[in-house]
């Protein structure tokens, strides 16, 4: 059974715009669905959007679910400063920059956070303490570690470190908006799978955007950099490209199914892959636009309003413990609308193991 939603803040009233990340589970005495927003979601920028697991339990297909907290992401306890004193290895522009979308939101200026995804998960240096890690992607690839602190009105997200992955430049489009898009968390400290959306442009004419040829990475987050473990790396990514189908193909969200399988949503593809954490090998799973399963074009053509792409903007995906699956959609131009929502499939088809 698929069921849809609309997503608002936690006044009710206002909609949670270009969700771009979703997790899954418990952080802290929290336990429910993570969501974090782009550059574009205005209001719903430099966030955490919380939501308890009672209230989707309650949510009625086509109905509203309403998040349970939005946590503002804030600046290191210790000062800019000394944080950057701490971590030589972050170029003082990238740093600068950090502190400047971090810090706008609140006064009401621009850019902000360009977040594009979220886990939970333990770093080598805070092994003992799960935080939330998310992907700010422009202009610099970052993932930032966020701790939270309090709990109801007034909590926040701290941030407690930060990472850099250095994209190549010939493998990135001119409006920077494909580098990492994907994260989860492997169960071992300071270990991600993490996605870039893609490295090549799908078409000679379009040097803005680089739609095809997405990696797919285990990595390691220490020293503050992001390092690429070369040979699962390499052959999974092999492996995602051999799954394209279409004349784009891109990553643009990750969650693990359980130890052994990753989801990895191909939005321009339609597909979402399966990945085995093992051996790196991948096959297609679920087609997004299937008219006897997912439909998602059809079922999402006029919600939360007319629909003008061709293909529906899957950006978050998520499963939660009894076995369902969650997603999100980051509705972009030539869309009128900047409203996500949320996806709930019921118990799908057993996930394979692809061998």
């Amino acid at each position: 059974m698929v069921e849809v939603f609309r997503l608002r803040a936690p006044d009710g009233n206002a909609p949670v715009s270009q969700a771009s990340g979703l997790h899954f589970g418990w952080v802290g005495g929290r336990h429910g669905l993570w969501l974090v927003c782009d550059r574009n979601s205005g209001p719903s920028a430099n966030q955490v959007f919380f939501i308890q697991q009672g209230r989707l339990d309650a949510a009625e297909a086509g109905g509203t679910i309403v998040a349970s907290e939005a946590i503002p992401l804030v600046g290191p306890s210790e000062g800019w400063a000394r944080f950057a004193h701490d971590r030589p290895a972050i170029p003082a522009e990238v740093m600068a920059e950090l502190r400047h979308q971090l810090e706008n939101h609140a006064a009401g200026h621009l850019p902000v956070l360009d977040l594009e995804g979220i886990t939970a998960g333990r770093s080598l240096a805070d092994r003992a303490i799960l935080d939330l890690f998310v992907i700010a992607e422009q202009p610099f690839n970052l993932v930032l570690q966020f701790r939270l602190a309090g709990e109801g009105p007034g909590s926040q997200a701290v941030l407690m470190d930060c990472f850099s992955y250095t994209e190549a430049l010939s493998e990135r489009g001119g409006d920077g908006n494909d580098g990492l898009e994907g994260i989860a968390w492997t169960g071992r400290p300071g270990e991600f799978l993490l996605a870039e959306e893609g490295t090549r442009p799908f078409r000679a004419s379009d040097v803005l955007h680089f739609f095809d040829h997405p990696r797919l990475m285990l990595t390691r987050l220490a020293d503050n950099r992001i390092v690429a473990m070369a040979r699962w790396s390499d052959r999974a990514t092999e492996s995602v490209r051999a799954r394209r189908g279409q004349p784009s193909q891109t990553l643009n969200a990750l969650a693990l199914w359980d130890q052994r399988r990753l989801l990895a949503v191909d939005r321009n593809g339609g597909w979402i892959l399966v990945a085995d954490t093992g051996t790196g090998r991948t096959a297609r799973w679920l087609n997004l636009y299937d008219p006897a399963r997912l439909n998602l074009r059809e079922r999402l053509a006029d919600m939360p309003g007319s629909r003008r792409m061709v293909y529906v903007s899957i950006e978050g995906i998520a499963r939660d413990e009894a076995g369902n699956l969650w997603m999100v959609d980051d509705p972009a131009m030539p869309e009128a609308f900047r409203e996500s929502c949320l996806i709930r499939l019921r118990h799908p088809t057993s996930c394979p193991y692809p061998i």
